[in-house]
């Protein structure tokens, strides 16, 4: 088990691959937030996820993007810092996002990567959308962890897989969402609603909102399907 520590909880996951951590330009992490991460082995930066990482002062390995939202403070830093630059013209079909996770699969040929998210949350429903999507289409090399920030976050179960979270801060909520047509074999105990052996359908997503049974711990597991395990700290 891989332990995934995020400030006010750990993840315990099966995934033993090296992760990548993404920052992309939605609703900002803050510096404090993202100095406390060190479960990733390398950084990129997207677009205005550049500024982020410029405000704690994390220097990323890689920008992508066509740098039309990235404030020039941070674009300055990371040409003066050596950073590897992938610069697209702003006229295009693809999202810097969807540019990123091509150039990440192309880079691991060959070899399995695991990625994270964070900067992807708030704003618009259609960049929400879309960003969660071309997330769980990427490309087969990449496996799609999950993505949060100091407000919320999701975590990815690719059945059959199984995790465990515990809660140093109490969450206000916490979800299942199928992400595949059907999701069979699910489990969540050390809630207040638990389930056992349920299907979650997609068309159908009614394991929302669930609590904490006076315990820190949650235990899922998911024997066939995508699931996402969302939180949010203050519902």
């Amino acid at each position: 088990m891989k332990a995934i520590v995020l400030p006010g909880l750990t993840i315990e996951s099966e995934c033993d691959l090296e992760i990548t951590m993404m920052v992309l330009g939605g609703r900002k992490p803050s510096a404090d937030w993202m100095r406390s991460l060190d479960f990733y082995r390398s950084m990129w930066a997207v677009d205005s996820g550049a500024d982020p990482c410029f405000e704690s002062g994390m220097l990323p390995c890689r920008f992508v993007g066509d740098a039309d939202s990235a404030s020039t403070e941070a674009l300055q830093w990371i040409k003066d810092n050596g950073v590897d630059i992938s610069r697209f013209k702003r006229d295009k079909d693809l999202t810097d996002f969807q540019i990123a996770l091509d150039l990440l699969s192309k880079e691991n040929s060959g070899r399995e990567r695991a990625l994270f998210i964070t900067g992807g949350f708030a704003g618009r429903f259609d960049h929400l959308w879309a960003a969660v999507i071309s997330f769980l289409s990427c490309a087969k090399n990449i496996r799609p962890l999950g993505m949060a920030d100091q407000t919320e976050g999701i975590i990815f179960l690719h059945g059959p897989e199984k995790l465990r979270m515990d809660f140093r801060k109490l969450p206000g909520a916490i979800s299942l969402i199928s992400f595949t047509c059907e999701s069979r074999g699910v489990f969540i105990d050390g809630v207040r609603w638990p389930l056992e052996d349920v299907v979650l359908k997609y068309g159908e997503p009614y394991s929302i909102s669930n609590r904490l049974a006076g315990g820190r711990e949650a235990k899922i597991s998911v024997g066939q399907g995508t699931v996402g395990v969302y939180w949010v700290w203050d519902a």
